[in-house]
């Protein structure tokens, strides 16, 4: 009986072995290119919807004992780095929130992937599932697993219930290649920000270097990291990242993205963000003209929006930027149910998209 089980043990860490191996093979191409519809697509909320401009940032040289340094995470070689840097963000999310630092389970985001058993996983989904809230490391253990391991981890009810208490209100993306704006996220909110590259194993130093212009992008590695700090290091603005390969790599599981590096290989970036709704205040006033249409900008969007605000259907954390995306036409579309401007047919195959004539005509009878 007991060299039954030593034989089962010894398989069971062959084939853990195997498993790890294979997933080092492929470590770095975790972070899965967005492949939704274009329709789906125009749902995100954008980052330049939020805020008319970015705060400048003070850029300045930092030490590395002055670096803002968070507990390294180790993927083991899965295709987990989306889910491991998830769970980097809602641990520096609570910190910020309770000056206490929490390690939340990569395992039970990632084993809800919605490409699984596929490797890796993409950005998007990796948000929508901390919507739904994420358990804690303690209770699901993440760290050094293989995509097996993590892929068939039972987790009971009660750690997922636990999971709930940890959820995300919604996220923004950021533009692309812009590392003036993730560092402004940095410094006005302290949160930490999701980022992404492409690159060959080459060029993934301490401080990665673009070694192979022209890289394609569907052959080369695509990785996910957390951005957590920023400063000047020999004149050149950085990041710094906390990557999640475990504490033998780059500055003791950091490494350091010139901003040359960042416009060249970044090619997504988001980071949390809890809206809070609140009606009344002033009413405003103000007369509409014109039809408004999703994409659009201007004076009549930010008139709009302050409408929006006060009935309490827009965000009252963010700004009235002028921009009509996604946070805008959630908004308008239950403007039209609530004031039931149109047959609920066409407001659910406009999905808020626009304020027509309808809409216009509502919304000059109760605030012109």
């Amino acid at each position: 009986m007991e060299k039954n089980q030593e034989i089962s043990m010894t398989i069971q860490k062959i084939i853990k072995r195997i498993l790890s191996v294979v997933g080092k093979g492929r470590q770095g191409t975790g972070a899965n290119p967005d492949s939704r519809l274009e329709e789906d697509k125009l749902k995100d909320y954008l980052f330049v919807e939020t805020v008319a401009t970015a705060n400048p940032v003070q850029w300045e040289k930092k030490d590395e004992i002055e670096w803002r340094k968070f507990p390294i995470f180790s993927q083991d070689g899965s295709g987990s780095c989306v889910a491991q840097t998830m769970a980097k963000l809602l641990g520096i999310l609570y910190w910020l929130k309770n000056q206490a630092y929490v390690h939340f389970s990569a395992t039970h985001i990632y084993k809800r992937r919605a490409n699984r058993p596929a490797f890796g996983m993409a950005g998007i989904d990796a948000f929508n599932i901390a919507r739904q809230g994420v358990t804690l490391e303690e209770l699901v253990p993440s760290q050094g697993m293989t995509d097996h391991e993590m892929d068939w981890t039972e987790i009971q009810q009660y750690k997922k219930d636990v999971g709930e208490v940890f959820r995300i209100g919604n996220f923004l993306t950021l533009p692309t290649k812009d590392i003036e704006t993730v560092a402004s996220v940095i410094q006005t909110t302290g949160k930490a920000v999701m980022v992404w590259f492409y690159w060959k194993a080459d060029e993934w130093t301490k401080t990665p270097e673009i070694k192979h212009p022209g890289l394609d992008f569907l052959s080369a590695s695509k990785h996910s990291v957390t951005a957590t700090d920023f400063f000047l290091k020999d004149g050149k603005k950085c990041l710094l990242i906390e990557d999640s390969w475990g504490g033998r790599y780059g500055y003791s599981g950091r490494r350091i993205i010139t901003e040359d590096f960042y416009k060249e290989r970044n090619f997504f970036a988001a980071y949390p963000m809890n809206f809070r709704f609140d009606e009344g205040g002033d009413k405003p006033k103000y007369r509409f003209e014109n039809v408004l249409t999703f994409g659009g900008r201007g004076p009549d969007t930010v008139a709009l929006q302050d409408i929006l605000r006060y009935e309490g259907l827009f965000p009252g954390n963010i700004e009235s930027t002028g921009y009509y995306g996604a946070i805008t036409a959630k908004a308008v579309m239950a403007f039209q149910i609530k004031y039931n401007v149109a047959p609920a047919a066409e407001i659910e195959s406009l999905q808020g998209r626009s304020a027509g004539p309808k809409t216009i005509a509502k919304l000059n009878e109760l605030y012109n």
